[in-house]
């Protein structure tokens, strides 16, 4: 019986408030940010100059990023985190005093620091950071001296937070990498766990995306030479945790569960990784009569756990290939195919939007609602762009409560100075874990910094613009995600189905005439490959977000689902077949594969499928088969009614 409006509402309401929704709380980067925080504003409390180690606390939230990546390419982010900041502060300052100029300045800083942010994969908080340094800069008049004193006050406290930051190099240098290797583990367990469950594939996806980053952990940049341990242990993990995966890609096959004790090897293989621990007993082999995939899975699960943490090395040191560069990422992000661009644009126009708007309405603190519109709009989707704005709304209206409270007792620069340091923590904390509740502290932490700087403001005056400012920011942030791309993954959805494809043909014609498929070409093909599927993943996901309801997924979907089972049987796929297909045959089979990727790109049923009599190997016959059958279904969906050639125009 279908829900009503209001029941869907209540729950929809009920899901986007409820804690927990996220990952555990990460108590060590907020401690890093609260440290990064308190010095400045210690320094300036000690020289009674509070305002200029406020102006120091926007290079200071360079703490904020990178809390996962290796200490060497955490050094070279936060340091061009730092120049960052010392430029949005700079952009804000010349913009200063000019009412229409500075929305317009913090939305190009927040567009920019958006496609920066996503192109490079740098994680939360994004470009929102950037965008609120440079707002902060805006309401004073431009004045040449003081715009020199923020820049270096800005860069000094960017100089902190990165010593503070890279601080954990003395006591462990290799614990980003061993974290990461170790999270892949775990991930690994959870998808055997998942085999044969509802939950496999996205446990099978989200397995992929913890072995991208272990990967990405280890593989660059190289190790000093002459330097032994460290990565180059971790190394022969992640390959050993490749093995596993592709095994357990080959028992999903079957939707048959799996044995616990599994999944229990390689949880024990993570805690060794982190405690640096000898490695468990391996499990006793299965029964005699046990299946042969389980079999094979168990083998290498207990090749695993022996060479996971002792270091042997695996057969295949060409599997670990170096990771894209910077300059890479930033140009696949101007690609048709891309989100990055969209999202960085829909930052930019909610922000001047907001910023326009809340000047116009005459609110006292305007910077504070493009930064809540910024903050809404980096919702991938329509669905997330509105959970975003009720998150921040509700944990803005009991943080104003909090903020307001300890703010009425008129604490001293000293107790300040630690209610920053304390919010700080606990916004870094928790924001990953539920938003709500760290935007729950981020509120008073802004109405902290904003009484450091403005001491003779009221209070009430103070709590009632930030209340309205995020009010206004937040409604045009849910306006514009309903209005401006608002179906972006949705119409790049055949477009990435059909590259996905294309990229499965190249990967399984050079697997099957590769004399050895886990090196040389057949291994870049099968890299890149799983790269590929991640991504389709999660334009699918996102699209699964975008409203109206997108018909397209829908029917779609299957053909995603048999993508996802080439892709990945592909990846799986480490010994040449037997017999040894004639290059003709492999051939016509890569050929199919660009027929079906043609249709899916334009929507139009594919010709029959033109294969060899007898294919290499079984699977890849029948779900070659499927593929062609789901995309073969008729086209009703939305972009059938609007060609998908008016849009690659």
């Amino acid at each position: 019986m279908p829900h009503s409006p209001a029941t869907r509402a209540g729950r929809f309401l009920r899901d986007a408030l409820r804690p927990g929704g996220g990952p555990g709380y990460r108590y060590a980067p907020g401690l890093r940010a609260a440290v990064s925080m308190g010095i400045p504003l210690t320094a300036g409390a000690a020289t009674g100059h509070l305002p200029l180690g406020l102006t120091a606390t926007m290079g200071a939230f360079t703490a904020v990023y990178g809390a996962k990546e290796p200490y060497a390419r955490r050094a070279v982010l936060l340091a061009g985190v730092g120049a960052g900041f010392v430029l949005s502060v700079a952009a804000g300052s010349l913009a200063g005093g000019r009412i229409w100029l500075a929305p317009v300045v913090i939305g190009l800083v927040g567009a920019v620091a958006t496609y920066v942010c996503d192109a490079l994969r740098i994680g939360p908080p994004g470009g929102y950071l950037f965008a609120l340094a440079c707002a902060m800069s805006t309401p004073l008049p431009f004045d040449g001296a003081a715009t020199g004193q923020r820049v270096t006050l800005t860069a000094a406290g960017a100089a902190c937070a990165w010593l503070v930051s890279m601080s954990g190099y003395l006591v462990d240098r290799r614990r980003p990498e061993t974290t990461a290797v170790a999270d892949a583990y775990e991930q690994l367990a959870a998808y055997l766990d998942a085999i044969g469950g509802p939950r496999q594939d996205a446990a099978q996806h989200q397995a992929a995306i913890a072995l991208r980053t272990a990967w990405y952990a280890v593989a660059a940049p190289p190790q000093p030479r002459g330097r032994t341990g460290g990565r180059a242990r971790l190394r022969p993990a992640v390959r050993q945790a490749h093995h596993v995966f592709a095994a357990a890609i080959r028992a999903a096959a079957s939707r048959q569960p799996l044995p616990d004790d599994l999944a229990g090897a390689l949880r024990s293989t993570a805690g060794c990784l982190r405690e640096r621990r000898n490695p468990p007993a391996p499990p006793s082999p299965g029964p005699g009569g046990e299946p042969a995939a389980r079999r094979a899975v168990r083998g290498e699960v207990e090749q695993a756990v022996h060479d996971a943490v002792s270091g042997a090395p695996p057969d295949d040191a060409g599997e670990l290939l170096e990771p894209s560069s910077a300059t890479r990422l930033l140009a696949s992000a101007r690609k048709r195919h891309s989100l990055v661009l969209p999202a960085a644009l829909r930052v930019g126009s909610g922000a001047v939007i907001a910023g326009w708007l809340a000047h116009l309405s005459g609110f006292a603190q305007p910077y504070w609602a493009s930064g809540a519109a910024i903050v809404v709009l980096q919702g991938a989707n329509v669905t997330t762009v509105i959970r975003r704005g009720l998150q921040r709304g509700a944990g803005t209206a009991a943080g104003v409560l909090l903020g307001g409270t300890v703010l009425a007792l008129h604490p001293g620069a000293a107790a300040l100075v630690a209610a920053v340091m304390l919010a700080q923590f606990a916004a870094e904390a928790v924001l990953a874990h539920n938003y709500a509740l760290g935007v729950a502290f981020i509120t008073p932490l802004s109405l902290f910094l904003t009484e450091a700087a403005q001491p003779a403001l009221p209070v009430d005056q103070l709590v009632t613009a930030r209340l309205l400012d995020t009010a206004c920011g937040c409604v045009v942030g849910v306006a514009a995600g309903l209005s401006l791309w608002r179906r972006t993954s949705t119409v790049r959805l055949p477009s990435t189905l059909a590259r996905v494809i294309r990229a499965e043909g190249t990967a399984w014609h050079l697997i099957l005439t590769a004399d050895d498929p886990r090196s040389g070409d057949a291994a870049t093909a099968r890299h890149r490959l799983r790269t590929e599927l991640i991504n389709l993943r999660t334009v699918a996901d996102s699209a699964a977000g975008d409203r109206p309801a997108p018909r397209e997924l829908a029917r779609l979907w299957p053909a995603i689902a048999a993508t996802q089972q080439l892709g990945y049987l592909a990846v799986s796929t480490t010994r040449p077949p037997r017999p040894r297909p004639a290059p003709g045959d492999a051939a016509r089979v890569r050929r199919a594969f660009v027929t079906l990727a043609d249709s899916a790109a334009t929507g139009a049923p594919p010709p029959p499928l033109d294969l060899p009599r007898r294919v290499p190997l079984t699977r890849l016959d029948a779900v070659l088969h499927a593929l062609h059958s789901a995309l073969s279904a008729p086209h009703t969906g939305e972009c059938g009614r609007r060609p998908l050639r008016r849009w690659r125009r």
